[in-house]
């Protein structure tokens, strides 16, 4: 819950008037306290001067009689329980003694042993005493302790008075009740305590205004931070003011100038860092020099398995924490702190294994710590991306290749057509002899010219006709052009089709003719029957299409191969097909790849740009 400075500054001024009521009032209670009880004790003493000097002047008027034994205590102790028991004056001062303050209860004399010589309740005369607390000990106990006794349940204290009788000690004991004392206080501290509330009241209110009139302009600056937070700085913060307020509001006017100057480069510059991130192939993290991460490219972030908003402004010791292998490197490095060239990591990645190269660098000035950078970039990628250019230069030779090759055959193989055909013509009546000869040179000279037809198809220029395309109907397409052949081969065509995919930009006969020749491999890769499954599903960045056999599989030794024109591992196969699919691919600025097992099938991988 939020709670405003007006409301602080009044809770503040409130508790400090509370603070000092409190402790005025402590003082105040203390001091009626303490002189109620000295009023009580006042009394009590003065009960027990009286009978002191009552019993000590009874005492030494008093003989005992002939023939006693005044050092037999027994003897003396009843002499002298019975001159103060008959004395006149003390059972006058008994009388009185209880009806001269109501706190009185009792008094009594005894002797050392605690025997009662004398009392208010004549029944424990002769009795044993049973001595209260002392007094004393009430007025040197604290305020807490004091009101406690007072308001508690009655309790009963002693006023003692020695009496020295002959050499043996006797006490003059009063007997005092708490009970009434707190009548003597109640009215003065139920004052006190209306004059504290109205005091803590008023000063409350007092407050209430004041933090208001003081705070007043508070709430127009919070009203303009509030806009520059929402990058609002067009208006200025007007406050007609000429004391601290109207200082403050004019350096905010200029703080948010220079804001709104710092905030339009930050954006640029921040535009144009994430367009050159969203570039980089490499991943880059960048550390302070407390190794708090500040910078986190999103290929990094992908290394990392997870989004760049977790990763900023966390310690390298938050980072990597897991068993897996690259974080089990870095927080290794950033552990001896000593700079690491490229070193290569392997990843498991679902059945595969990733190859990261990583580099860290940690940069100092004069032996300080300034930053630290770590490269990640992804080996495997590059590899498949290197053996994709080294194919495209194949192709692209063999483009050049062929297309020389094919001119220069296409005129001679017309000139062979046409001259066979003349030589029928004029060996028609006499060419029975010679037939299967002329059949066999028609037959091959018609193959070449199919062959030197292909070479010209693969490597014409070919103009894309771009198109709004939906993959599962493509692929529908597909299958209905494969049908026979998966028929005769026993095959399964599926689709799995993953999550609504959005339409993507083909050229729709092109991409059905790459579709076909994979689908179609797939279903002579399957010999006795089975499934192939086709994929399509699409990110935020591309579309994947998989095509997935559980044929023979391609033999390690063919695999840099399958791509090439020509090759082909199939009885009767052309070597066309895949070379095709690859070039379409290519046209389409995607780029294809494949994962195979011998003896389990086949994987192809379509993927295209968004």
């Amino acid at each position: 819950m939020r709670v405003s400075l007006k409301s602080k500054l009044t809770v503040l001024i409130s508790f400090l008037v509370l603070l000092v009521v409190l402790a005025t009032s402590t003082l105040y209670i203390s001091n009626l306290t303490r002189q109620a009880l000295t009023e009580i004790k006042t009394q009590g003493e003065f009960v027990a001067h009286e009978f002191y000097n009552q019993a000590r002047s009874v005492l030494a008027q008093s003989r005992m009689p002939e023939g006693a034994n005044p050092t037999d205590p027994q003897e003396l102790r009843s002499f002298v329980q019975e001159e103060l028991t008959t004395d006149p004056g003390l059972a006058s001062l008994m009388d009185s003694a209880i009806g001269y303050s109501p706190t009185i209860l009792y008094v009594a004399i005894t002797d050392a042993d605690f025997n009662v010589l004398l009392h208010t309740d004549r029944d424990e005369i002769g009795h044993r005493f049973s001595p209260a607390r002392p007094y004393d000990d009430l007025m040197r106990a604290g305020l807490f302790r004091q009101l406690k006794v007072i308001y508690g349940s009655e309790q009963v204290y002693e006023v003692v008075l020695p009496l020295d009788l002959g050499g043996k000690p006797l006490s003059v004991r009063v007997g005092v009740s708490t009970l009434f004392v707190r009548d003597q206080i109640t009215r003065e501290l139920r004052q006190a305590l209306t004059i504290a509330v109205l005091a803590i009241f008023l000063a409350t209110v007092t407050a209430a205004i004041l933090s208001f009139r003081l705070l007043r302009p508070l709430e127009t600056i919070s009203q303009s931070l509030d806009r520059m937070t929402r990058g609002e700085y067009s208006e200025n913060l007007r406050l007609q003011r000429k004391d601290e307020w109207g200082i403050l509001s004019s350096k905010l006017n200029l703080l948010g100038e220079q804001i709104r100057g710092e905030k339009a480069a930050f954006m640029a510059l921040q535009e144009n860092l994430d367009h050159l991130f969203s570039k980089l192939t490499d991943g880059l993290l960048l550390f302070d020099l407390h190794d708090r991460l500040v910078v986190a490219t999103p290929v990094a972030a992908r290394f990392l398995r997870r989004p760049p908003e977790e990763l900023v402004h966390r310690p390298a010791a938050e980072l990597f924490t897991t068993d897996h292998p690259l974080d089990l490197y870095l927080k290794e490095a950033f552990r001896e702190r000593r700079s690491q060239p490229w070193q290569l990591v392997e990843l498991p990645s679902e059945g595969e294994t990733q190859q990261v190269e990583v580099s860290v660098q940690f940069v100092e000035e004069q032996g300080e710590p300034v930053a630290s950078l770590v490269t990640l970039r992804d080996a495997s990628s590059r590899a498949q991306l290197e053996d994709q250019l080294e194919i495209a230069a194949k192709l692209k030779a063999i483009g050049r290749l062929t297309s020389g090759v094919a001119h220069e055959v296409k005129n001679p193989l017309n000139a062979m057509m046409l001259a066979l055909e003349i030589l029928k013509t004029k060996l028609r009546g006499d060419n029975e002899l010679v037939k299967p000869q002329l059949e066999v040179l028609n037959d091959e000279i018609r193959r070449l010219d199919r062959v030197v037809k292909t070479f010209l198809d693969f490597t014409r220029p070919v103009e894309l006709h771009l198109i709004p395309t939906d993959l599962q109907s493509l692929v529908t397409e597909v299958f209905t052009l494969a049908q026979p052949q998966a028929q005769q081969n026993n095959v399964q065509l599926i689709l799995s089709p993953n999550g609504n995919l959005p339409a993507v930009q083909v050229d729709r006969d092109l991409m059905k003719q790459a579709l076909l020749n994979l689908v179609l491999n797939g279903c002579q890769a399957m010999p006795s029957g089975g499934e192939l499954r086709v994929s399509p599903q699409a990110s935020p960045q591309q579309f994947t299409l998989e095509i997935a056999d559980h044929g023979v599989g391609i033999p390690p030794e063919v695999r840099e191969k399958i791509f090439n024109l020509y090759f082909t591992t199939k009885p009767g196969g052309t070597g066309v097909g895949l070379a095709m699919a690859f070039r379409i691919i290519q046209l389409h600025n995607g780029h294809i790849d494949f994962s195979t097992e011998v003896n389990k099938g086949t994987t192809f991988r379509i993927i295209l740009p968004r």
